[in-house]
């Protein structure tokens, strides 16, 4: 999901001149939302803003404001018959270029979200680095000419005097404890998530060599610690060697009881046991208890293989991280 900053990366190190586009607006069916970035370079691109005819014509304007010396713009697309698309809807884009003062917000420490100002009369990208207090809750934010915020899919693209976007999306700390299989098959998939990715594990030997960028191998016996220091709202993967050690540490975030997701593997007939441990041995309570997620994967996954478990263990975070399921808040 973020490719392009790679690209990014690599392009102001290389002092390549490239534009950033960004979804600004939609209205009606639309590929991409508000918030989907790619790259664009005079020979590549890295991302995508929804494919198709639409992103052929983007990047076709991209590469001409380049050569034209690379300032800011909005440009509005009507997904119909002139990019022989039939959604029908709208797409607004921010065309910024890769300016070298952004390198700050796309550094590797960077774990989001890191938001830039792009005034659209000096076309100047400004870096802001954390959330902007008029940024509520979504990932763009557009203000009129005098500071107030607009419904950037219906005004006319005059009245949008500067937008405000978020590059680096926010990074939940998730806890993987367990590096067997299933821990193997979901390091590697969860990567393309937006997470930090803290991954625990005792034994001796059983993390792979290579890790990405945003998962760190935490060979330690004290699981516990890495419990109490997580933030509130993290998301937690149980999937240990040993039922007790996975009992133990759900306990433990559980009773904490500000996970946005705790999600231990099993069956039913696991749930079931662990339940009634949680209720007669570690007094938790039922709402507590509620926060439970057994078995993993949209209810279970439809195999046990472990890369089916961590595509379904995916999907379900997808959910998640999108607010589009409940049953874990």
């Amino acid at each position: 999901m973020t490719d392009w900053i790679d690209r990014a990366r690599a392009a102001l190190a290389a002092r390549e001149r490239a534009m950033i586009l960004s979804v600004v607006a939609t209205r009606g069916s639309a590929p991409r939302g508000p918030g989907a970035h790619m790259l664009v370079t005079a020979t590549s691109q890295a991302g995508t803003i929804g494919g198709g005819n639409l992103e052929y014509t983007a990047i076709a304007d991209a590469r001409r404001l380049l050569a034209e010396g690379g300032a800011a713009r909005l440009i509005h697309y009507s997904l119909g018959p002139r990019l022989d698309q039939c959604c029908g809807g709208i797409v607004r884009l921010l065309f910024t270029p890769l300016a070298p003062e952004l390198a700050p917000l796309l550094g590797e420490e960077g774990r989001g979200p890191a938001w830039v100002r792009v005034p659209l009369e000096t076309g100047i990208p400004e870096p802001l680095g954390q959330e902007p207090a008029v940024a509520g809750e979504g990932p763009v934010v557009c203000l009129d000419h005098s500071g107030g915020p607009l419904d950037a899919g219906r005004v006319p693209l005059g009245e949008i005097a500067t937008v405000l976007v978020t590059l680096v999306p926010p990074r939940p700390r998730l806890c993987m404890f367990g590096a067997g299989h299933v821990g193997r098959a979901l390091a590697h998939i969860l990567a393309l998530l937006p997470l930090e990715i803290r991954w625990i594990d005792a034994r001796p030997g059983v993390f792979p060599q290579n890790l990405p960028a945003n998962v760190t191998a935490v060979p330690t016996p004290d699981w516990k610690a890495e419990v109490d220091a997580a933030p509130p709202g993290a998301l937690y993967l149980v999937f240990t060697h040993s039922h007790p050690l996975d009992y133990e540490i759900t306990a433990a975030i559980l009773a904490r009881g500000d996970a946005r997701y705790c999600g231990l593997i099993g069956s039913e007939t696991k749930r079931a046991r662990f339940v009634r441990r949680f209720r007669e041995e570690a007094g938790l309570s039922e709402a507590a208890i509620a926060r439970l997620v057994c078995p993993i994967g949209l209810g279970g996954p439809p195999g046990k293989e472990p890369e089916a478990i961590a595509i379904g263990v995916a999907a379900e975070l997808l959910h998640i991280l999108h607010d589009k399921k409940e049953q874990a808040l």
